[in-house]
């Protein structure tokens, strides 16, 4: 997977693309991540990329226009229209961001990221992104509430979304037989996990998963999944 992430600040992701597994998977080739900064298509010689917004508002806002042209520059010069490629559009929006969405997401091929701050971004780049790829563009919000820049936002998702593509982690349980696991079809939730000392604060590790027997252990996670939730 490519992963190309539009940011007026890409030095925010240098640590975190480069810790743990996520290093480790673009290090095997299993991922690949472009930073891009939209100020290199402002068309003024101090690259203003933001203005005051008309009719009203104390924040400044982001114009449109070098945005639509960083991300057509990246989907021309890599020949996306050719390919299976989303613009990831992270906003408040009804669409709320989930496991299901983060499953579909790790199949593609190729996924920008539009990450913006102050108020936001012109409406026009929406608009005119939505319009002309209607098939590839998706608008999401993380959750109900606001935060100072999106590129934390962007990381969660970035996280949640790579951690399903085969060989990121080793260990397929882990992203098999989990929280919100699309096998169960999202019903599911693990049942809690224990390790030494056998004794912590009263509570005892349960007998089933001391015992060794596989189907002790499973019965028992099956029948406590809900605990955590409760």
């Amino acid at each position: 997977m490519q992963i190309h992430i539009v940011s007026l600040f890409p030095e925010i992701f240098e640590s975190f693309l480069n810790t743990s597994l996520i290093a480790k998977a673009q290090e095997k080739w299993i991922l690949q991540f472009v930073l891009h900064n939209p100020r290199e298509f402002c068309e003024d010689k101090h690259q203003q990329i933001d203005d005051q917004i008309y009719g009203w508002g104390d924040w400044m806002l982001i114009k449109a226009k070098p945005i639509v042209d960083c991300v057509e520059d990246i989907i021309e010069k890599n020949n996306f229209l050719d390919k299976d490629f989303t613009i990831l559009f992270p906003a408040p929006s009804e669409e709320v961001f989930n496991q299901k969405i983060a499953y579909w997401l790790s199949k593609k091929e190729h996924v920008i990221i539009i990450c913006w701050r102050y108020e936001g971004i012109d409406y026009r780049c929406e608009a005119y992104l939505k319009k002309k790829y209607s098939e590839n563009f998706r608008k999401i919000s993380l959750g109900e509430f606001v935060v100072l820049w999106w590129e934390t936002p962007s990381m969660v998702m970035i996280e949640s979304i790579v951690r399903l593509i085969p060989w990121v982690i080793k260990e397929k349980g882990s992203w098999i037989d989990e929280s919100y696991s699309m096998k169960d079809n999202m019903k599911n939730l693990e049942a809690p996990n224990y390790t030494r000392p056998l004794e912590v604060f009263w509570m005892k590790v349960p007998e089933e998963l001391l015992s060794w027997d596989d189907d002790k252990v499973e019965n028992w996670r099956q029948s406590n999944k809900k605990l955590l939730n409760s």
